[in-house]
């Protein structure tokens, strides 16, 4: 197609022929009276310019929204998106109630449970070359310890194409966030500060405790009790981050004091811990759910939180569950394209965020509903428990924790 041509395809295309035209004519009968043809040959060639630049924006834009189209298109013949994720009916309508109502023609299918059973599930499944699943919501460990390890993911960038994802600008630091270091398998899509522990309001000064070495003096033996750092959960997470803060006074030196002088009760039960805090049995307690503490402390228990970022070794974020990978062998990989569209938009992630408590890493997600507490700051520095080198110390950490406790 020649300039010629092209100026009258534009001029076609936006409905402005007509006056591109007679922008044209009146550009070179005004040259041509004063003499000024090179004049007018710059000023046509800006207009030009202008239109070149206008009809390659709209051939971009045409193809991806046609292509788009095609792609919904497709989804909704494939009929279906299967999802794993997280247990829990709230957990089920945040991830598929908001997406049918968009696209009722394209039927979601949830299986929730913990995440130890999903990696189960799907790696039995894939072994037996049955490929069902679409998409996998769980925490970075199931993804990194078991998931990318077994070659039972695929890179997720050739799925994030909706129009809805597409501004990287609305999200914090400007880009996705992965867990791996290679930046394909597991995308880390929000947060929450973790919380350091509970306390008894009516038993604990919180301004007492401004570290977490302070937790060695004997004023504190026999009154901590702590979710059971040798399973998965946030007192795995912790004693984690108090191994790799070796250089910040903790440890293999404090871990050890702490689990041998201080008498520390262990449990696995997370409703009994925060009980025990409730009734003052221990005045302080560690690990168990922020979100489970935080309706009994609105229920008028005298149970507060302390936040990870107050104390002198730093703050430290988790993802929770809020990963998501894709499986190899995706059985409907345009339902799954515009799947991760709506989930992945404002909306999507706002009712996400609202039925777990986690903040998006969104920009424009609101954060309203959730205690103060749990809301990363942007810019600020944290620890993240998702990321290297924190990942990478955590075996080494939980052996060294259970040889303690053997003893």
């Amino acid at each position: 197609m020649n300039k010629r041509d092209l100026f009258t395809e534009v001029a076609k295309i936006v409905g402005k022929k007509k006056a591109a035209e007679e922008a044209n004519s009146n550009v070179l009968d005004r040259a041509k009276k004063k003499g000024k043809v090179f004049r007018s040959i710059v000023a046509l060639g800006a207009i030009i310019t202008v239109f070149n630049f206008s009809a390659l924006a709209f051939a971009a834009s045409v193809p991806k929204a046609a292509e788009w189209e095609k792609t919904v298109a497709a989804a909704k013949k494939e009929g279906q998106v299967v999802i794993m994720g997280p247990a829990g009916e709230d957990m089920r309508d945040a991830y598929t109630e908001g997406f049918q109502k968009k696209y009722p023609g394209i039927r979601v299918e949830y299986s929730g449970m913990a995440s130890a059973l999903i990696a189960t599930k799907l790696l039995t499944e894939l072994s037996a070359g049955v490929y069902r699943n679409d998409l996998v919501f769980a925490g970075t460990i199931t993804a990194r310890s078991s998931l990318i390890p077994a070659n039972a993911l695929i890179p997720l960038q050739p799925y994030l194409v909706g129009p809805e994802i597409q501004n990287l600008t609305k999200w914090k630091g400007g880009k996705f966030e992965f867990s791996d270091d290679s930046e394909k398998y597991n995308l880390v899509f929000g947060n929450r500060i973790t919380v350091a522990f509970f306390y008894n309001r009516d038993m604990v000064s919180p301004g007492k405790i401004k570290s977490w070495k302070d937790f060695l003096n004997p004023e504190w033996k026999g009154k901590i009790a702590m979710l059971n750092p040798a399973r998965v959960g946030t007192g795995q997470v912790l004693t984690t981050f108090w191994y790799a803060k070796e250089s910040q006074g903790l440890g293999k030196k404090f871990i050890r004091q702490f689990f041998t002088k201080q008498n520390v009760l262990i449990s696995n039960d997370e409703a009994q811990l925060l009980d025990f805090l409730a009734r003052g049995r221990y005045p302080i307690v560690i690990g168990p759910s922020g979100t489970l503490a935080f309706e009994m402390k609105n229920k008028g228990l005298p149970i507060e939180l302390y936040r990870s970022t107050a104390l002198q070794e730093g703050g430290l974020i988790t993802a929770s569950n809020a990963t998501l990978m894709v499986p190899r062998n995706t059985p409907h990989p345009n339902a799954l394209k515009v799947y991760l569209d709506y989930i992945l938009s404002r909306e999507g992630q706002y009712a996400w965020s609202k039925a777990t408590g986690l903040t998006s890493r969104r920009r424009d997600v609101p954060t309203d509903h959730i205690p103060e507490v749990f809301v990363p700051k942007e810019g600020a520095t944290y620890l993240a428990d998702y990321k290297d080198p924190f990942v990478s110390l955590r075996d080494e950490a939980v052996e060294y924790v259970n040889s303690v406790l053997a003893h």
